[in-house]
């Protein structure tokens, strides 16, 4: 037997757990005047490890980055870049000599990410998709 409790179980499940997916999705963002729509997760990979500074129209592109071990940070190099932060950390050692590759300047927090990305026309960043507004341009959800 089903008591109004049982059927609305799922409901009540489903409500607690959206401001759980909510933090989990990555919003890529871009200052206003950039005008980078459609940038795809290759070309997003590609910047965050410093194989391109310009894009194919020419415009400038600087990427900016959440401070070292945050869980949006694990989040974007595990989904975005498909590697762990060590595995990162391996990979700018190896270009750091080189002077060809340069890693993203590191920020504090969202609220300083999306602050810089809002006052800096060639940056471009990710923040968590509850601290989204209309001071940057969003690119792009990352789930």
């Amino acid at each position: 037997m089903r008591t109004p409790f049982s059927r609305s179980l799922p409901a009540l499940l489903l409500a607690l757990m959206l401001p759980a997916l909510a933090r989990a999705e990555l919003a890529f963002i871009a200052n206003p005047e950039n005008r980078l729509h459609g940038l795809d997760l290759e070309t997003i990979a590609r910047v965050y490890r410093g194989e391109i500074r310009h894009l194919p129209n020419g415009a400038k592109i600087t990427p900016v980055d959440q401070p070292r071990g945050s869980p949006l940070r694990k989040h974007f190099y595990e989904k975005v870049l498909g590697m762990s932060e060590k595995e990162l950390s391996r990979y700018w050692a190896k270009y750091k000599f080189t002077g060809k590759r340069k890693p993203p300047m590191v920020l504090s927090s969202d609220a300083e990410v999306k602050r810089w990305v809002a006052n800096h026309p060639d940056a471009i960043g990710y923040i968590s998709g509850e601290s989204l507004d209309d001071s940057v341009e969003l690119l792009q959800i990352i789930p």
